[in-house]
């Protein structure tokens, strides 16, 4: 419902232009993490499936207060060059500030409750921030009804608001791990300075991958008007309606490798990455009603259908490697090697992208780019799992490239619905030839959740 609300309401209420401001903040706050310099990822990877009545209060208490040290003199920086901004820009910087403070600390307690396996209380939270995002919607539907300008100012302003409250309900939550005896920061500086050691590649890798799934976006930025930007991130906008159910199964699947052995995770991995590769193909028909929708509703973002139609089906590459590859590299301890390989992936996705609008001058172009990139960033991603697992990728690749190639064919039709039934009938033909025990086993999970509840 979120989703519907801030990726199709909130077009409606704004200005092409000011969407693409919303958009431009939405996508510099991606790399807001950064700020963190791999203090909590080095958490992640040192802690990963501790009970939470085990952790050490005084030494996480120092944790706690090195980190926010840590974001806010990052957040100073970004008020400092807001200062050398004009207009927009300016708004932009000083809002991202404010959102590196609240959206940070709010990452570092998802991130423990993440862990520690306190799934409920993280899933509680997930569920107040989309409310939140549903009730800033009304409110701005609510504020231009009552005769103000739209504008994306009020809901940044909104947003910030509610993403506050979100952030001091954690502060109430985790009070123990904050207040109280801490070991003094002068002494912990050296363990500190070790997690950020130990974080920062997975960090980078995170901070990296992001580039590598946005860095088309950051293109367009650059090169083109705030309107076009405005329309191609609008395209992007709408995977997110898928991606919000993916994201679930990587916040379980961390904690969940960490509990068992080596041995167990080889047997899962070929199995885990196909139900992502079917579940996520399946999703892909959303695609279909979305398109229509989008032509009733929202004509002005028409242009947007061209740039949808060509990464959506990118998804099916992207899931796999976000929810189930980079889970398991950090689970082997690899995120150094996932962090190069990454880096790899981005130069080639930098490179691919310059040469696409160096021939064409044109978005389309940049974002077929992208989907070439992701083909080469899973077969190189996989390589690993290939040589250390003697894993036989072929049958899931084989998959996704079929699907990728059914889902252009017959979105080239002009008739919605004869796409839609021909994708549905061909994707079950597709899953029961390659995916025969991938679907198997999700009937068989699916039955065995209905029998217990």
């Amino acid at each position: 419902m979120a989703g519907v609300g801030v990726g199709l309401l909130l077009p409606k209420l704004l200005e092409v232009e000011d969407y693409g401001w919303y958009k431009t903040f939405t996508l510099y706050a991606n790399y807001l993490g950064f700020a963190g310099v791999g203090l909590i990822d080095g958490i992640v990877l040192k802690y990963g499936g501790v009970d939470y009545n085990a952790i050490e209060r005084p030494l996480f208490r120092s944790y706690f207060w090195w980190y926010t040290l840590i974001n806010s003199f990052f957040a100073a920086l970004l008020l400092i060059l807001s200062g050398f901004s004009r207009s927009e820009n300016k708004f932009i910087l000083v809002t991202l500030a404010l959102y590196l403070m609240i959206g940070n600390v709010t990452g570092y307690f998802q991130q423990l409750s993440q862990i520690t396996q306190r799934f409920k209380e993280f899933s509680r939270r997930k569920l107040l921030s989309s409310f939140f995002r549903i009730i800033n919607v009304a409110c701005l539907f609510a504020w231009i009804s009552f005769g103000h300008n739209s504008s994306y100012r009020v809901y940044l302003l909104l947003f910030l608001s509610t993403e506050f409250i979100l952030t001091a309900w954690y502060l109430y939550t985790y009070r123990d791990l904050i207040v109280g005896k801490r070991i003094p920061l002068l002494e912990t500086r050296s363990m500190a300075l070790d997690l950020c050691k130990n974080g920062f590649p997975l960090l980078f890798a995170n901070l990296c991958a992001s580039l590598i799934l946005s860095l088309d976006r950051q293109f367009v930025r650059i090169l083109f008007d705030t309107q076009t930007y405005a329309k191609y991130a609008f395209a992007y906008n709408m995977l997110s309606l898928v991606t919000v159910a993916t994201s679930a199964i990587s916040t379980v699947l961390y904690p969940t490798l960490k509990r068992i052995n080596r041995n167990e995770m080889k047997q899962h991995y070929g199995n885990l990455v196909g139900v992502i590769v079917v579940t996520v193909s399946c999703a892909v028909m959303v695609y279909f009603p979305l398109c229509g929708f989008v032509t009733w509703f929202l004509p002005q973002y028409i242009e947007s259908l061209v740039i949808f139609r060509i990464v959506f089906p990118g998804l099916v590459i992207s899931s796999a490697i976000t929810v189930v590859m980079h889970n398991y590299y950090k689970s082997e301890g690899k995120s150094s090697l996932y962090f190069i390989k990454s880096v790899v992936v981005l130069g080639v996705s930098a490179i691919a992208n310059g040469i696409a609008y160096v021939l064409f001058h044109d978005t389309a172009s940049i974002s077929v780019a992208s989907i070439i990139t992701m083909v080469f960033w899973y077969l190189y991603v996989e390589r690993y799992f290939v040589k250390e697992y003697k894993y036989h990728g072929l049958r899931n690749f084989a998959y996704i490239i079929c699907v990728m190639i059914l889902f252009y064919s017959v979105t080239s039709l002009s008739n919605l619905w004869i796409s839609g039934i021909i994708y549905f009938v061909c994707y079950l033909g597709l899953t029961l030839l390659l995916e025969n025990n991938t679907a198997a086993l999700i009937k068989q999970t699916v039955t065995h959740r209905k029998s217990n509840l």
